[in-house]
């Protein structure tokens, strides 16, 4: 065989800063030989060799001291994130290893998972579980602080200099009221790991705000042993303004023509200074999964404008069907969870109430700014062994029609009219 063709070892885990050098040099001077020498020349020669050998020890400890900082260093980032590249692939194009993605590492923090995104520096997906432990211990926000998140490498993290000035909130995707039960599992939902830019007025300081109280009202219900949600950012395409363009015709270039200009396209603002420049996302997405303690499930995907939504406006119009957030999003949920047949019985149970609730309220039950879909998921085989297996599920439920899907009224609500 090829003997580039070789099984590549695991990559490491970046610790977020640059790599620490220690450069120590040494020079030694050499005198040419002499047939014999004064007794003054003697004591500099063993003055000499004295100050050599010291030297050489004091590096040699240093050396030991730094590689064992070093390394402990290295297990406690390692403890923090994983690298889920695939090692077992062998090509020999991969000779020298390959293009490392940032979101591929998964990083634990005390209250939360979470995967980074380093081309748009917002979070690629945060995972939290929500109890009632989780809404009910110690930790205050009045004593946590927004900071730059080191585990992530200073090449992709997002910066607190971006936000400011910009107009835009620093905005939770785990809301820090989730993750109440210690001071240090409130601190981390504060890194900016955890944050994306929103609009504040309308959206995170409102509708967003009581989206989250929804959320940890259906953790708390008395039939609930726990909440799981997927929380992230999405950039989704918009319909091109034909006004901004000529009539359509296709520029002429030489040697050819360019095409037409697409139906979609892509916009979103930038914050920061390039190249480092974070994006703003056109809309935001929450799984959640609720598992009762009767072996029950129940679950629902939403998709939100990162824009101001009227206080009185119906949740359940932002429900989607999950297979199509996997569409746009790139993305897979609860795949122990919900898998094989039981994911076949939760989409019939979803398509049921989307397709009741689009009587209701027209448009409803599609991804923002996209045409509806048809999507279907095949029926995977699922490995009912190992230590991840679990037993299936008594009853599985889409999750607006065992709550009320909602948001309350707040004290805090604007008056139209009034800011």
């Amino acid at each position: 065989p090829d003997p580039a063709m070789r099984r590549l070892p695991p990559r490491g885990v970046s610790r977020g800063i640059p790599p620490r050098c220690g450069v120590i040099s040494r020079s030694f001077a050499s005198a040419p030989s002499r047939p014999s020498a004064s007794g003054a020349s003697r004591l500099g020669i063993g003055f000499f060799l004295g100050v050599t050998a010291g030297a050489s020890a004091a590096y040699t400890y240093a050396r030991r001291t730094l590689v064992k900082e070093d390394d402990a260093q290295s297990d406690v980032v390692a403890e923090r994130a994983t690298v889920v590249e695939d090692d077992s692939v062998e090509h020999a194009a991969l000779k020298h290893g390959w293009p490392l993605d940032s979101s591929a590492t998964v990083h634990s923090k005390k209250s939360y998972a979470h995967a980074f995104d380093g081309r748009t520096r917002n979070p690629r997906w945060v995972m939290e579980k929500i109890t009632p432990d989780t809404l009910a211990g110690p930790g205050t926000r009045k004593k946590s602080d927004f900071y730059e998140d080191e585990e992530v490498s200073w090449k992709h993290r997002s910066r607190l200099d971006a936000f400011r000035g910009s107009g835009y909130d620093r905005g939770h995707l785990v809301a820090a009221a989730d993750q109440k039960g210690s001071q240090e599992e409130m601190d981390a939902t504060f890194a900016l790991s955890n944050i994306s830019p929103q609009i504040g007025p309308g959206f995170n300081r409102d509708f967003w705000a009581k989206f989250e109280q929804f959320v940890r009202d259906a953790a708390s219900e008395s039939s609930s042993k726990a909440a799981y949600v997927a929380t992230g950012p999405l950039f989704l395409p918009s319909r091109r303004d034909r006004g901004a363009t000529d009539d359509g015709a296709i520029e002429r270039v030489e040697g050819g023509s360019l095409p037409r200009p697409t139906e979609w396209e892509m916009r979103y603002p930038m914050l920061g200074e390039p190249p480092a420049m974070m994006a703003v996302p056109t809309h935001f997405f929450k799984v959640i999964l609720v598992e009762g303690k009767d072996d029950t499930v129940s679950c629902a995907a939403f998709v939100l404008p990162n824009a101001p939504i009227p206080n009185n406006f119906p949740l359940r119009r932002f429900v989607v069907p999950l297979t199509d957030l996997e569409v746009v999003s790139g993305l897979e949920f609860f795949k122990r969870g919900l898998a094989g047949e039981e994911r076949q019985t939760y989409e019939r149970v979803e398509r049921s109430f989307l397709t009741k609730t689009a009587k209701q309220l027209p448009g409803a039950g599609k991804i923002p700014s996209l045409p509806a879909t048809s999507q279907r998921s095949p029926v995977q085989e699922v490995d009912g062994s190992g230590p991840k297996a679990r037993k299936r599920w008594v009853a599985i439920r889409h999750l607006c029609e065992t709550t009320a899907c909602e948001v309350k009224a707040s004290r805090w609500d604007r008056v139209e009219g009034k800011s």
